[in-house]
């Protein structure tokens, strides 16, 4: 039996867009939600995130364990994102072994099917503790084939890949080929559009961006809103960066099916108004989106290129994706290459 398209949808735990999703799951036969992530502010389960905690709803164990009840009565698995890429102290983690313990055995009493992890220590002391299932964060940057291997070790069962290798086809292929050996899956974040500028963030703000939001996050906009202005601001100071953001369209889940084996996709989205989130999740679901690039994947008021409008269609008559998926094995090396620019300058033109 051929295998569907599953997503992986981040949730405030809001029980009515709960709702919403098993409505929209039993109307979609290609495409499924099997599995949805969030976590828990640190007053109700004190285990940090890569969200600080003012980013997060005020949903409490009781509501979070109805949540879990009504998920899994509809085919819908729970990950609990445990997945700060800074924790504490070794010396703390030794200190609180016990502690930690505690919290995933009381995640697994609840009926949690999984935990997504960024730290590799933490691998381990879930793996030793409980029977969870593990899934390995974007955040961890996995983006080689043989690295997969050093995971099977454990209780992984996914690896939700590195989102600068989401337009290299064929390496995509050969991460999921080598994860078939250890029965792992490859995830890909089909929405996320951390770029600096026109470059990769991950050199750049992103690590530093998730330590501080593990550890507080910065609610009062020091530092001229440390780091997310910085982003705003590249963005408009390159609109390019449209072209060369590693997101991967609605319309082309099938396509990386096809062709990497790839099925499982994450959208993101858990912080989100419950209106952005679910007007992208039916997109994705009904593999299809046409309209301005930059409004899919932003809110009305983030969106920082309002007098740059891209289009999906006028991209697609140009053969933009095509040529992309097809004969380019995008790495960034964008000062060698030139192929974003070409196109943008087709579009200027135009």
């Amino acid at each position: 039996m051929e295998a569907i398209i599953e997503l992986n949808v981040g949730t405030d735990f809001d029980i009515s867009v709960l709702r919403s999703i098993i409505e929209m799951n039993e109307k979609s036969d290609e495409v499924k939600v099997t599995e949805v992530y969030g976590s828990l502010r640190s007053e109700y389960i004190d285990m940090p995130s890569a969200r600080p905690d003012f980013r997060l709803s005020d949903s409490d164990r009781a509501n979070f364990e109805e949540y879990i009840k009504i998920a899994d009565s509809n085919g819908i698995g729970i990950n609990y994102t445990a997945n700060a890429s800074f924790n504490s102290s070794i010396d703390e983690y030794a200190s609180k072994k016990e502690e930690i313990s505690d919290v995933f055995k009381y995640l697994e009493s609840v009926g949690v099917n999984s935990v997504i992890i960024a730290n590799p220590l933490l691998v381990e002391i879930v793996t030793e503790c409980t029977g969870l299932k593990i899934k390995i964060s974007t955040i961890q940057g996995i983006n080689k084939p043989s690295t997969i291997k050093h995971y099977a070790k454990g209780h992984v069962n996914k690896i939700c890949a590195d989102i600068y290798a989401n337009r290299n086809i064929p390496l995509l292929k050969a991460m999921q080929d080598e994860a078939n050996k250890y029965n792992i899956e490859i995830e890909l974040l089909a929405n996320e559009i951390c770029l600096y500028g026109d470059a990769p963030c991950s050199s750049i703000l992103r690590s530093s961006c998730y330590t501080h939001s593990s550890m507080g996050g910065n609610k009062d906009k020091l530092f001229n809103n440390w780091p997310f202005e910085r982003c705003q601001r590249a963005r408009q100071e390159y609109p390019i960066c449209w072209l060369k953001i590693p997101y991967i369209l609605p319309q082309y889940l099938k396509y990386y099916k096809e062709h990497t084996g790839i099925h499982n996709f994450k959208i993101t989205g858990r912080t989100n108004t419950h209106e952005y989130l679910l007007r992208t999740l039916k997109a994705y679901m009904d593999m299809e989106y046409t309209g301005s690039i930059p409004e899919l994947f932003m809110l009305p008021q983030n969106i920082s290129n309002n007098d740059v409008l891209i289009y999906t269609e006028e991209l697609e008559e140009m053969g933009f994706f095509d040529n992309l998926l097809n004969n380019k094995q995008c790495d960034y090396r964008c000062e060698e290459c030139g192929f974003c620019e070409g196109y943008w300058k087709k579009l200027n033109m135009s």
